[in-house]
Order: C-alpha cells, then sequence, then structure tokens
C-alpha cells in the first residue's frame, strides 16, 4: 500500500474516532441529564429535590391585621384599616392583545364612572400606552378602601384577575389614630420600628400573628400562589378596651397645655383615677419643644421617678400618726419657719404667722420645719420605723401598671451607702427619695378608698372579633393601709389644706376637695439650682364622698409662680369642675329649687341618640310621627325635644354640630373620602352644605372639643 493510501486509511481511522468520542460524550451527558431528570421527578435524591423545588417556590408571610384599642364608651383610639394600590401588568401571561382590544373600552367606561380625574377617552389611553410601552406593575390608583375593591373586582379584565388580566390589588395595612394627639404617648404609636404606650404593652395580642401561603414561579419571573399548596391562615390581633374617657381627656390635656404654657414650664403630666376601681379615666403629659409649644413625647406619670416634695408629707403624718407618736391636736415650735439640723438649714416656703403649729396645721400649711421637727423627734433613733411605712405602702416597687417602665423608685434605708444624719427629716418633707407620680396618685386614691389600696389600671377588656375574651377587674394590691382612725383624721387635714391652708384657691361652693400642695426644689446632679421647681397637687373629690383622685406635676415653671396650689392647682379644677358639670353620679340630676343638669344633644344618629337617653334614664320625645336618620336635640325641663334633621337626596349635608362617627359612616356610604382636624364636634366643612353630591369626592371638616 502506497504512502499515500496508508495516510488516507488513517484520516478516515481519526475521523472515525473522534466521530465515535463526540457521540460517546453527548450521550454521557444525555443520560446525566434524563437521570437528574428522574431524580427529580421520582424524589430519589432529597438534597437535589429539595434545592430544585427552593428555586422555584417560596413561602411568603400573610400579615395579620393588627387589633383596635378602644375608649370606655366603646369609641375607637386607634385601628389598622386595609387600603389598597391597584396594579396593572401590562405584559401579564395570560393578557393577550386581542383580550385587551376587546375589554379596553367598557373597562375605560367603568373606571371614569369611579374614578373621575379621567374620561373613558382618557383612560383607555393610559391603559394603551402602558401596554405599548410593555410597562409592568404600573400604580393605577391608591390609597382605596375595601368597598371600592369589591365594586371594581368583577370589572371587565380585572374579574380575569393578576395572571389573564393583569390587574391586582396591593393591600397596604394603615393605622388610624383619632385622637390626634390627645393621650397620644398613652395609646402608643410605632418610633422607628418600635411600638410604644399601650400599642407596646400589649403588643402580643395586638399584632396577632402571621400566615404563610407558598408560591410558585411562572415565566418573567412572576410569582404566582399555589392552589393546592398547604397554607396558614393569619389570626388577626385582639382588640383592647380601655378605660379612658375621651372628654376627660381632652380637658385634663388642654388645662395642662394651658398651665405649662403660661407658665412657660419644662414639662408636666396630669392622670386622673377612679378611686373604687383605680381605673384610669385620663393620662396626659406634655413637654415643651425647640418651638415652644407643647406635645406628648414621654409618658412622665408612669416614667419619672423624682422627689415629690411635700406631697409625700401624708407618709410623714400617717406615720406619726399610725404609730401614735402623736395627735391632729399636738404642737410643735416651727421657730419662724427656719432651723439647723445636723449643720444643714431646714426653712419653710413661707414665714409662718405663728411659731406654735399644731400636726393638723402643719400639715395644711406645709410646713418643711414642723412636719421634719415631729418625725425627727418620734423617728430619730429608729429610723427604720418610720421607712417601713413607706415600704409597706409599696413605694419602694413600681406599680404594675398596663405600661411598664425602666425605671425604677428610691426609698433609702439605713442600711443605703448614702444615709446620713440629714436623710430622715429631709426624708419627711419628700427629698432624697424617688417617687412617679403615678405611684402618689395611689396612695392618694388609697386614703379616699377608706384605706384599699388599687392596682392603676388602664386596659379592661381583651376582645377578639367581637367576642369577649378577658374581662379585666379592679386589683387591690393593699387592702388597709393604716387604721381608719389614721385616715379619718387624714382625710380631716387634707380637707383643712383647701378650706384654709395652701390650697383655698380650690375651695368652691359646688363640691368639696381633699389633698396636699407639693413644692420642691429639682436636683441638677448633686445640687439644687435655684429657680428649679417642681409645683404639684394630689387629691380627691367630692371629699364627702370621694369618686375621682387626680395628681397634677408641673416641672420647672419660669414665670415666678412656683407654688403647687396655684401652678398645679389650676389644672386639678379644670378637670374636677367638668367631671362635676357632666356626671350623674356625683351632681344630682335635679335639684329641689332649680332644673336637672342635662347633657347636650349633638345632631346624630336618631336610634342611638334614644339609646344613650335611655341608658341615662332621660325621657324624650319626637317632633313628629315621621323617624328621620338625624335627629336633634332640644332641653324642654326634665326631658328632651327630638326634632328631625331633613336630609335632601343628592345634596351634601350640613355636618356642623354632629360627632365624626356618625360624619364617617354617611360620608362613607356616598362614596367621599374624608379627613379632618381637632376633636369633638364639626365646626366647619370645606364644602357647604347643599353642594350636589356628584361633584364631590373629597371632603375636610374641622372639629373642637363639646
Amino acid at each position: 500500500m502506497s504512502k499515500q493510501e496508508n495516510a488516507r486509511v488513517n484520516t478516515r481511522r481519526a475521523i472515525l474516532l473522534r466521530t465515535y468520542l463526540v457521540f460517546g460524550i453527548v450521550l454521557v451527558f444525555g443520560f446525566s441529564v434524563l437521570f437528574a431528570a428522574a431524580r427529580l421527578q421520582l424524589g430519589s435524591d432529597e438534597e437535589f429535590s429539595k434545592e430544585m423545588q427552593q428555586k422555584n417556590t417560596r413561602t411568603i408571610d400573610v400579615k395579620a391585621i393588627r387589633g383596635n384599642i378602644y375608649a370606655a364608651d366603646g369609641s375607637l383610639l386607634a385601628t389598622s384599616v386595609p387600603r389598597y394600590n391597584i396594579v396593572f401588568d401590562a405584559m401579564a401571561d395570560g393578557l393577550t392583545k386581542d383580550t385587551f382590544r376587546k375589554y379596553i373600552d367598557s373597562l375605560s367606561l367603568l373606571m371614569a364612572t369611579e374614578f373621575k380625574d379621567k374620561n373613558q377617552a382618557g383612560w383607555k389611553n393610559y391603559f394603551t400606552q402602558l401596554k405599548n410601552n410593555k410597562s409592568r406593575y404600573a400604580l393605577v390608583v391608591k390609597d382605596q378602601g375595601y368597598d371600592v375593591i369589591k365594586k371594581i373586582k368583577n370589572w371587565p379584565l380585572i374579574r380575569k384577575g393578576k395572571f389573564k388580566g393583569g390587574f391586582w390589588f396591593d393591600e397596604q395595612g394603615k393605622r388610624l389614630y383619632f385622637m390626634g394627639d390627645l393621650a397620644k404617648r398613652t395609646i402608643g404609636y410605632s418610633k422607628d420600628g418600635v411600638y410604644v404606650g399601650l400599642e407596646g404593652a400589649f403588643d402580643s395580642l395586638l399584632r396577632g400573628t402571621n400566615g404563610q401561603r407558598m408560591e410558585k414561579r411562572m415565566p418573567g419571573n412572576i410569582w404566582r400562589p399555589m392552589e393546592n399548596a398547604k397554607i396558614k391562615d393569619p389570626v388577626n390581633g385582639y382588640d383592647i378596651v380601655t378605660t379612658l374617657d375621651v372628654n376627660l381627656q381632652d380637658v385634663a390635656q388642654n388645662a395642662l397645655q394651658r398651665v405649662l404654657a403660661t407658665n412657660e414650664a419644662d414639662h408636666g403630666c396630669a392622670v386622673v383615677m377612679e378611686v373604687k376601681t383605680g381605673a384610669i379615666k385620663a393620662m396626659a403629659n406634655l413637654k415643651r419643644n425647640e418651638k415652644g409649644g407643647y406635645e406628648e413625647v414621654l409618658n412622665y406619670a408612669v416614667n419619672e421617678f423624682e422627689e415629690p416634695g411635700s406631697t409625700f408629707k401624708l407618709v410623714s403624718a400617717m406615720a406619726l400618726l399610725e404609730d401614735g407618736y402623736a395627735k391632729p391636736t399636738d404642737s410643735v415650735n416651727v421657730q419662724g419657719g427656719e432651723v439647723k439640723m445636723f449643720g444643714e438649714t431646714m426653712k419653710d416656703a413661707t414665714k409662718p404667722n405663728k411659731n406654735i403649729l399644731t400636726l393638723q396645721e402643719s400639715f395644711e400649711k406645709s410646713s418643711n420645719v414642723g412636719i421634719s421637727k415631729l418625725v425627727l423627734k418620734h423617728f430619730g433613733k429608729q429610723p427604720e420605723k418610720f421607712v417601713n411605712h413607706a415600704l409597706r405602702l409599696g413605694l419602694n416597687f413600681k406599680p404594675e401598671f398596663d405600661i411598664q417602665t425602666p425605671n425604677n423608685p428610691l426609698i433609702k434605708t439605713k442600711k443605703s451607702k448614702n444615709w446620713y444624719n440629714t436623710t430622715l427629716p429631709w426624708m419627711s418633707i419628700g427629698y432624697e427619695t424617688k417617687i412617679s407620680p403615678l405611684q402618689m396618685l395611689m396612695l392618694y386614691n388609697a386614703i379616699a378608698n377608706n384605706g384599699k389600696m388599687m392596682r392603676p389600671y388602664m386596659v379592661s377588656e381583651i376582645r377578639h372579633e367581637g367576642r369577649l375574651i378577658k374581662n379585666i377587674a379592679p386589683e387591690i394590691v393593699n387592702e388597709k393601709i393604716c387604721s381608719d382612725k389614721t385616715l379619718a383624721a387624714l382625710k380631716s387635714m387634707m380637707e383643712g389644706v383647701v378650706d384654709h391652708g395652701t390650697a383655698t384657691n380650690l375651695k368652691n361652693p359646688n363640691y368639696s376637695v381633699a389633698g396636699k400642695t407639693g413644692t420642691a426644689k429639682i436636683a441638677k446632679g448633686k445640687t439644687y439650682e435655684d429657680g428649679s421647681y417642681k409645683a404639684s397637687f394630689a387629691g380627691y373629690f367630692p371629699a364627702s364622698n370621694p369618686q375621682y383622685t387626680i395628681i397634677v406635676v408641673i416641672n420647672e415653671p419660669k414665670k415666678g409662680i412656683i407654688y403647687g396650689a396655684l401652678v398645679a392647682g389650676p389644672v386639678f379644677k379644670d378637670i374636677a369642675d367638668k367631671i362635676y358639670s357632666s356626671s350623674l353620679k356625683i351632681q344630682p340630676v335635679a335639684a329641689a329649687n332649680g332644673d336637672p343638669q342635662m347633657p347636650s344633644i349633638l345632631k346624630g344618629n336618631s336610634v342611638k341618640t334614644r339609646q344613650v337617653l335611655n341608658t341615662l334614664n332621660i325621657s324624650s320625645t319626637l317632633d313628629s310621627n315621621k323617624q328621620s336618620e338625624w335627629i336633634t336635640g332640644e332641653k324642654k325641663g326634665f326631658s328632651v325635644l327630638l326634632k328631625s334633621s331633613t336630609i335632601r337626596e343628592g345634596q351634601l349635608p350640613d355636618f356642623k354640630g354632629m360627632g365624626l362617627r356618625d360624619v364617617i359612616v354617611w360620608l362613607e356610604q356616598n362614596k367621599i373620602t374624608v379627613s379632618s382636624e381637632g376633636y369633638g364636634h364639626v365646626v366647619s366643612q370645606s364644602i357647604p352644605a347643599g353642594t350636589a353630591l356628584s361633584k364631590i369626592t373629597e371632603i375636610h371638616l374641622k372639629l373642637e372639643p363639646f
């Protein structure tokens, strides 16, 4: 065989060999792919199957709806409202050109009737541009309520769903607060993703439990819910019903703000407690901001543990009386209101008009010298016996309140490192201790409650989807803080403070008040700054039959008036006056020589108004046989005349004089978006009454307190 023939043979062999080699590689690869597919399909390789599945399926959380917070009368304080954005995916897999052309005209017509910012042609052009531009996830309409979504979900294209029609609804939960700045810090809010106030204290109940949903990856990197996959439904949050009285909260906060502003004070708080139960009916906390206004930023009533000043003298008087060391009539020489004790000067805030005062007079006139000398005389050699009175009252423990605090009180004992010879006399007048306003409120309320100390609480019920889950009953902390004899003496002494002591400005002919003023220098570090004071008043009313206890604390007033009666007292009086004028259980319904105190009747829902009047045992009559949806009320002697209020069909009513709740219900029924400012009853509306409803999409209301 020639060399040329050998070369051709070798070439053919090489080509054949390469062909076999390539074929073998392809065959091996093919078997590998088939084997891998078989492993995935049959689940023979669990790890491989799991890995591939994870790439094409996912589990996402389905958010639970956060629970509501209610006031004592059932009105909403906070709620979560589902709001929806309408989104259009022009590149949805099932949305063909033919389908789009077939339904776009009818859809655009319906869109123009509901969303009036575009006419039919405008909506058609808008959707056509999105389709031509191959837009994905275009926001069509935002922030819509469920009533709108329920209405449009059966419209052309939209009813075909996200994948065949391109339309879907992006749910956005929105937390609404209905009291504005009222009790803002007490009710709570989300701060940097963390809830504070009641929102934070009951977060585990309010937030509910999220569910889960399996989704499958579709072409175009779109995720679609898997119909047959197991899902876990969300459990919506529990509702909480508070003890807060909205009207009292409004009065307390406005009175506190007015006094803080008048005195240019730094911050303050006011708390109202129901005597028999310990229920907190109002809690206001305000802090001066950089602009000179006031806002709720911290809960001083719960969190601020500082030297209380003369309101602590109640503990000193109780210790002297309870241990039998002194009677209210026992006397002490106050030495002109100034005396040296262990090298330090003890002074009265004002010079007494006489040197010899009784214990009762020392308490009524808030004599530092008188109280401290009596305490030092009887407890000087056994200070632990005095301290034990404060410990038995629980002043060394922070209250088990619904809203907790990381801060702690301080009651020094003889074992404390910073116990000095001066500690006992200065402690007796409210220094060298740290006590919160809420603690002091509990103590004064116990006196009002005949010695029974109640746990302060603000949440009375836990509910879930309308069902009562838990009723939170009043809780006794201390069955009897002292003897009846001591209680009687202390009550007399506190009434004397108002009748002829340091708080005579609170005396009035309508109801009696018992309490104690407090004026204390504020420590800045280890020293007390001149001109830096805390003014306070703690007391209850009516003194003859106590119903409410109130504490007011004003920090750092800067207008030269520093005394508790003159700074904190006016806040107490404003709140007490409001309660007295509106409470049937304090004020008799009918006086012997006058008309009964009748509640104001706002324009509102006919059925609900009559239910309220029946609950209050107030008779009412209608001015006609024809019952109207809305009525107004007019006082007529011992009853109320209810007058029908006409609503003209197709026209906007006059909302002035109505409560916000009734207005919102009517506006939502007529597809009108409402915004509001203030609280109470409507005093003005942005669109005049009588305007055709067809021209209105939204309205703004201004409200003012009742």
